[in-house]
C-alpha cells in the first residue's frame, strides 16, 4: 500500500507542475418537456457533445452537467449537442465560459432546423473522476449488434468471447479477467448474475439499447461492492422521450433472423408508455470444421418489456415496468438431431424462462441545496433446465434487490453527498448431476459517497461501504477515485479501491458441463477480495499542419487478490478443481488509444493493449489460460453528405494465449510451444440511410479465421477426454449479413 501512494503522489506532483489553467467551457443541459407548458426543462442524462470537425467530446453527468475543453484558442467554434428525441443544435461558442446553459427542443417541433452531423460512436469522458466511455446508439449501429454480446466489438475495453463451443454462450473480459469480476447493470439494477451468468449478455437486444457506459478499474459504493474490474451499465430507450415507432429486421447466411421494435406514446402531461419487443431464431445446422458438432446451437427467443413513465409538475419522476423472457436452445451431435433417442448421440438442450418487475422513483427535496432522494426496487424469477449429454442442470433463481439513495450538496456547491441503504436476497433451487447445491444468501448494506470538486480542476471521489452477509462475513469496500487536469486538454486520473463477489461455484463453470470433467471442490470456498489501482491520461492535440486534433488516452490497471476461487483445469483433462488462492493472483492491464478526424466526417481510431495475467494453479504461478497477451483494434468510419452513405470497418488483431496444462499434455496439432495462435478478424458495414428507413449491409469475420479444434476428442463425446471449453477463437467463417431500420420520427 505504501509503493502505491508513493506512485499516486508522484503522478499527482508531476501533474502540478503543469499549466494549472485550461481554457474550457461548461454548464448543463436541459430538455424541453412539450407535454405540459407549465413543466420546467429537465436535466438530460448522458447528453453528447463534440466540437465540430474534431473527435473532442464529452457527455452529460446524472445532473446534466459537463465540462469540455475547448479546441485551441482561435475562437469561434462550433458546439454539437444531440440527445435522443430531441433536435441537434450547433452553437457558436466565441469565448471560454463558466456557466453556460442550452435546452434542447424535443423533435417534435417542426420549426427546429436539425443539423446533419453523424454522431460520436464512442466518447470518453472527462467530467467523471471514474474513467468511464461510452458507447452512444451510432456506436451500436456500425455494427448490426443484435445483442449486447455483439456490442464491444469497436472497443477494445471489452472482450467477448465464446465460453464453449456447443452451448453457443458468451461471456465478457475486461483487464484481463472475465467479465463475473465485472458488474454488469441494466439502468443502474443487477442484470448479469446467477443463472443468467452465461447467457445473461444475449438477452439485451442492441435495438433496446440507448446508451452503454463502461467503467474501468472499481466503481462507485453506490451500486455494491461487486466492482473489481469495471462496470458495464446499459441504458434502454426511455418512454417520454423514444420515437413512437421504431422497427429492426436483421437476417445472415447463417440461418438467424431477428426482429427487434419498440413503440413509445405520451398518454397524458404526467404519463408515458413504451412497448420494446424481440424475436431471434437459428434453425440451420452447421459443421464447417467437420468435427460431427454443429457449430452454433439451434436456438429461438423471445423477449418483451412495457415501462411506463411518471413526472408530475414540482419534483417527483418514477418508472415502473415487467420485463419477461423465454429462450430455447438445442446443440450437439449431427446425429443427434436425426435421433434424439439415440443413446450413444451427445446433444445438449438449455430452456430459460426470466420474469421481472421494477420501480424507480426520484423525488427533487431542495433544487437550492441539490437535494434527491431515488429509490430502486426489483424482482427476478429465473427458471432454467438444460441436459448435457447426460449430464443435467436445473435452477430456479428468486432475487430482490433494494437501493436508496440520499444526494445533498455539503457547504457549497464544490461538496457533495451521496448516502444511503440497499439490501439483496437470492435464493438459489439447483442441481447438478444429482447433487444439490442450493444456497439462500441475503446481504443488506449501507454506504457514502463523498464528492470535491474546485472549479473543474480538482474532484476527489471518496466512496465507503459496509455489507453484512449470511454466509460470507462482513464486507468492508473502500474506494477513492481522483481527477485533476494539470494543463490544457490534460486529463489525469488516479483510482484505488476494493471490490468483493460472491461465487456461485455451479453455474459460472457452465463452460465446463459439456465434458468429461467432474467437480471436485476442496471444502467451503470462501468470497472472492480483489484489490484494484490504476492510472489514466488522456490528452488532446491539435496538429496545425493539417489542423486536426488528436485525442490520446493512456491507462495502466492492476489487480491484486487477496482471494480467489481457482478453477483448475490443468491437472487432469477429466477433472476440475476448485479451491481458495493459496499464492499469487493478479492481472497487469496497460492500453493506449488514439483517435482523430482526417478529414471532415471519417473518424479513425487505433487501440493498443497489453496483459499480463498470472496465476498461483497447483502451487506454481503460471500464465492464465485463454487470455491474449495483446490486442490491437483499428476502425474506421466514414459518411458522405448528409449521412446517406455511411461506411465502417472495424480490423483486430488478437495476440497469443497459453493452453491449460491438461490440453498441453495432448500434444494437438495446429499449436506451437503449447500456446494458440495469433489471428486477425475483419468486418465492415455498408449503410443507406433515407428520409425514414435504412438499409445495411455487410460481413463478420471477412478474414475467414476459424479454429481448427474447438472440441477435444469429438468422436467419443461421453469419453475422459472430451471436452468443449477449450475455445479461444471464432467458431464460424465469413459471415454476410443484411438489416433494415425504419423509424417513424415524433415531429411527425
Amino acid at each position: 500500500m505504501l509503493k502505491i501512494k508513493y506512485i499516486l503522489s508522484i503522478c499527482l506532483m508531476l501533474g502540478a507542475l503543469q499549466k494549472l489553467s485550461a481554457q474550457q467551457i461548461s454548464g448543463i443541459i436541459y430538455g424541453e418537456n412539450s407535454m405540459s407548458k407549465s413543466l420546467e426543462p429537465m436535466p438530460l442524462i448522458n447528453a453528447n457533445l463534440y466540437w465540430a470537425n474534431t473527435t473532442t467530446g464529452t457527455s452529460t453527468d446524472d445532473k446534466g452537467r459537463f465540462t469540455l475543453p475547448l479546441p485551441g484558442d482561435q475562437f469561434p467554434y462550433k458546439l454539437v449537442i444531440s440527445f435522443v428525441g430531441y433536435h441537434t443544435d450547433t452553437l457558436l461558442v466565441t469565448r471560454a465560459s463558466q456557466s453556460m446553459k442550452h435546452t434542447l427542443k424535443e423533435s417534435s417541433d417542426l420549426s427546429e432546423v436539425e443539423v446533419q452531423s453523424r454522431q460520436l460512436g464512442e466518447i470518453l469522458s472527462k467530467q467523471s473522476a471514474i474513467q468511464t466511455q461510452t458507447i452512444t446508439v451510432a456506436g451500436l449501429q456500425k455494427l448490426p449488434c443484435c445483442n449486447l454480446s455483439e456490442s464491444f466489438e469497436n472497443t477494445a475495453a471489452v472482450d467477448v468471447e465464446y465460453t464453449d463451443a456447443v452451448s453457443g454462450a458468451k461471456q465478457i473480459r475486461m483487464l484481463g479477467l472475465d467479465g463475473k469480476y465485472s458488474q454488469i447493470l441494466l439502468e443502474k439494477k443487477p442484470y448479469v448474475r446467477g443463472l443468467s451468468t452465461g447467457l445473461g449478455l444475449m438477452y439485451i437486444p442492441g435495438s433496446f439499447i440507448e446508451s452503454i457506459q463502461v467503467s474501468k478499474g472499481t466503481s462507485s459504493v453506490i451500486e455494491g461492492f461487486e466492482s473489481i474490474t469495471g462496470q458495464i451499465n446499459v441504458e434502454y430507450h426511455k418512454p417520454e422521450r423514444a420515437d413512437p415507432f421504431h422497427l429492426n429486421l436483421y437476417g445472415n447466411q447463417f440461418g438467424r433472423f431477428e426482429l427487434n421494435t419498440y413503440g413509445a406514446r405520451k398518454l397524458s402531461e404526467r404519463w408515458s408508455t413504451m412497448l420494446l419487443g424481440h424475436y431471434s431464431f437459428n434453425k440451420l445446422k452447421h459443421d464447417t470444421d467437420g468435427d460431427g458438432f454443429i457449430n452454433l446451437p439451434l436456438s429461438d427467443q423471445v423477449h418483451i418489456q412495457n415501462r411506463w413513465k411518471y413526472m408530475n409538475l414540482k419534483n417527483h419522476e418514477a418508472v415502473l415496468g415487467i420485463d419477461f423472457l423465454e429462450e430455447n436452445r438445442e446443440g450437439g451431435q449431427m446425429s443427434y438431431f436425426d435421433n434424439p433417442e439415440n443413446p450413444s448421440a451427445y446433444g445438449i438442450g438449455i430452456h430459460n424462462r426470466k420474469y421481472e418487475a421494477f420501480a424507480k422513483n426520484g423525488f427533487v427535496l431542495s433544487e437550492e441545496h441539490e437535494q434527491s432522494i431515488g429509490i430502486i426496487f426489483t424482482g427476478t424469477r429465473h427458471e432454467m433446465e438444460s441436459f448435457y449429454g447426460n449430464r443435467k442442470f436445473t435452477g430456479i433463481q428468486h432475487s430482490f434487490y433494494s437501493n436508496v439513495i440520499f444526494a445533498t450538496e455539503l457547504f457549497s456547491h464544490e461538496h457533495h453527498m451521496n448516502a444511503g441503504v440497499s439490501y439483496m436476497y437470492d435464493d438459489y433451487n439447483q442441481q447438478f448431476d444429482g447433487t444439490d447445491y442450493s444456497y439462500t444468501e441475503s446481504i443488506p448494506g449501507a454506504f457514502a459517497e463523498y464528492n470535491y470538486s474546485v472549479e473543474e480542476k480538482w474532484q476527489v471521489l471518496l466512496g465507503l461501504r459496509y455489507d453484512l452477509t449470511r454466509n460470507y462475513g462482513n464486507f468492508f469496500t473502500p474506494r477513492l477515485h481522483m481527477k485533476y487536469h494539470p494543463a490544457e486538454h490534460a486529463t489525469l486520473r488516479a483510482s484505488i479501491g476494493k471490490g468483493y463477489r460472491i461465487p456461485n461455484n455451479i453455474i459460472e463453470q457452465a463452460a465446463y458441463f459439456p465434458s468429461s470433467r467432474q467437480f471436485i471442490m476442496a471444502g467451503d470456498l470462501d468470497a472472492e477480495e480483489a484489490w484494484n489501482m490504476g492510472v489514466n491520461y488522456m490528452q488532446d492535440f491539435h496538429i496545425h499542419a493539417i489542423e486536426r486534433d488528436v485525442k490520446l488516452s493512456l491507462d495502466f490497471y492492476r489487480t491484486d487478490f487477496v482471494n480467489q476461487v481457482i478453477v483448475d483445469a490443468d491437472q487432469e483433462i477429466n477433472r476440475l478443481y476448485l479451491y481458495n488462492l493459496e499464492g499469487k493472483s493478479y492481472s497487469n492491464s496497460f492500453q493506449a488509444d488514439v483517435s482523430m478526424e482526417p478529414f471532415y466526417n471519417w473518424q479513425v481510431s487505433l487501440a493498443f493493449r497489453l496483459n499480463d495475467v498470472k496465476v498461483t494453479i497447483d502451487d506454481e504461478l503460471r500464465q492464465r489460460p485463454f487470455i491474449n497477451r495483446y490486442k490491437a483494434l483499428f476502425t474506421s468510419s466514414y459518411a458522405t453528405s448528409m449521412n446517406k452513405w455511411m461506411f465502417d470497418v472495424t480490423l483486430q488483431y488478437n495476440g497469443v494465449s497459453t493452453l491449460p496444462q491438461s490440453i498441453e499434455a495432448l500434444n494437438l496439432p495446429d499449436y506451437t510451444n503449447n500456446q494458440t495462435p495469433d489471428y486477425l478478424m475483419l468486418h465492415a458495414q455498408i449503410t443507406r440511410k433515407f428520409k425514414h428507413f435504412s438499409v445495411y449491409i455487410g460481413g463478420e469475420n471477412l478474414t475467414n479465421y476459424v479454429q481448427s479444434t474447438p472440441i477435444i476428442d469429438p468422436q467419443n463425446p461421453f469419453g475422459e477426454a472430451f471436452d468443449a471449453s477449450a475455445v479461444w477463437g471464432p467458431l464460424m467463417g465469413r459471415m454476410f449479413f443484411l438489416g433494415f431500420r425504419y423509424t417513424l420520427d415524433k415531429k411527425e
